[in-house]
């Protein structure tokens, strides 16, 4: 078990570059076995969630060659279709392999996954999906029945809920059937229109990506495509965060401001306000109209994301006022909140979905431990915050979703130490 030794109270100062996003990497890693004539991605970043996607798809016959900044993929003439249970339950995201899987091999065991541990995770949304296109499910197996699949007629999906990972698999489906299917209700987050734009440059139809309803119309053979992964807007979330405590000496580098408006208004809950100059953000200090309680809400893209809530509630300890997060998504998401009791957050536990914040709070040194990556760094920032030593334990759940994260840390001042 990795520890995080943190040392706080430090004067933070810098620019924040974030890295690929993981979540647009992990569907593509699964989609490159579609690409016969080859993919490329680049700006993948370097993290364990990628690196045991990469190994699944090398097991399952991939060929990955790194060029510089970039790695290569291009399928052997017979790929296996049975996931490694060792690696596939590490990471969520073994489930995107299922539908390239399917499509080439006609059958597939279902994976027992990994991923973070924050409550139920069914993968009922995905079945139903699957049976939608054919597919026939029995004794931990999946089957495709391709006439069914490769029916002329469109095919119509109605996801009972815009689950991210159900949509992209069925993004996948659709992509490789030469015919029409129409998605609704379907998860639009900036990692699944990344997806949609590889198979685009693939010479797949869509039209209506990063909305809820998408209407696709694939081709046979995929076209040879070159994509760059856009940035990880959990992590500029997180820096942004950072830089609201640091009261605006970190800037944030963002590439595409645009999808980030929402999350800008939200700051403006807790006094604050988003400035920009040039490619460099800022958060720093706003008056608050509004002096009652603040509600935070999750919902699906494009509202306010569930992966965000654990650094906002770190933020609103530093803020006057009171302050109440619904979680509506994860029952276990908030669970973290005992470890900010022993940094000396003030907080009520509502019940599983909801705390109260009363801020601002002056924060100490504790042990403390992460219980999933995104917990893991609201951990880290409030222990910068902090004054004197923190130690974080199970630290390592952080190599999972952000690369290189301690030297990010040290370069804005930070006093942070890998054990």
């Amino acid at each position: 078990m990795a520890q995080l030794v943190v040392n706080g109270g430090r004067k933070l100062k810098g620019v924040w570059r974030s890295s690929g996003n993981k979540n647009e990497a992990l569907p593509l890693i699964a989609a490159s076995l579609l690409f016969k004539k080859g993919l490329t991605l680049k700006n993948i970043p370097d993290i364990e969630d990628t690196r045991v996607m990469l190994d699944i798809a090398r097991m399952l016959g991939m060929v990955i060659r790194q060029d510089k900044d970039a790695l290569s993929f291009l399928p052997t003439k017979t790929l296996g279709n049975t996931l490694s249970q060792d690696l596939a339950s590490k990471v969520r995201g073994s489930l995107l392999f299922i539908a390239p899987l399917l499509v080439i091999n006609g059958e597939v065991k279902i994976p027992m996954t990994g991923g973070d541990q924050i409550g139920l995770r069914p993968i009922d949304t995905h079945l139903e999906m699957l049976k939608k296109f054919g597919a026939k499910i029995s004794a931990g197996k999946i089957k495709l029945n391709k006439k069914d699949f490769y029916q002329v007629k469109p095919i119509l999906i109605w996801l009972s809920e815009p689950s991210v990972t159900a949509t992209e698999n069925a993004l996948m489906l659709a992509a490789a059937r030469p015919f029409k299917t129409i998605i609704k209700n379907a998860a639009c987050e900036p990692h699944v229109v990344g997806l949609g734009r590889a198979f685009e440059k693939a010479g797949v139809n869509i039209k209506g990506l990063g909305t809820n309803l998408i209407e696709i119309t694939g081709v046979r053979v995929f076209k040879k495509v070159v994509h760059r992964i856009s940035e990880d807007f959990m992590e500029v979330g997180s820096a942004l965060v950072i830089s609201a405590v640091s009261k605006g000496a970190v800037k944030v580098v963002i590439e595409d401001p645009d999808a980030y408006q929402l999350i800008f208004g939200t700051f403006e809950k807790f006094g604050k306000k988003v400035t920009r100059s040039g490619k460099y953000f800022r958060v720093i200090g706003a008056p608050r109209h509004n002096k009652g309680v603040q509600v935070i809400n999750d919902n699906p893209w494009p509202n306010f994301p569930s992966d965000l809530m654990s650094v906002m509630i770190v933020l609103a300890s530093q803020c006057s006022g009171q302050f109440l997060f619904h979680e509506k998504m994860f029952e276990s998401r908030l669970y973290f909140t005992d470890q900010l009791k022993m940094l000396g957050v003030q907080l009520v536990p509502c019940d599983p979905h909801r705390v109260l914040i009363i801020g601002p709070c002056r924060l100490r040194g504790a042990t403390l431990v992460s219980p999933d990556i995104r917990a893991g760094i609201a951990l880290v920032i409030a222990s910068l915050i902090a004054q004197g030593k923190s130690v974080i334990n199970n630290s390592q759940q952080l190599d999972r979703g952000y690369e290189d994260i301690e030297a990010k840390l040290k370069a804005i001042g930070a006093d942070v130490t890998r054990k």
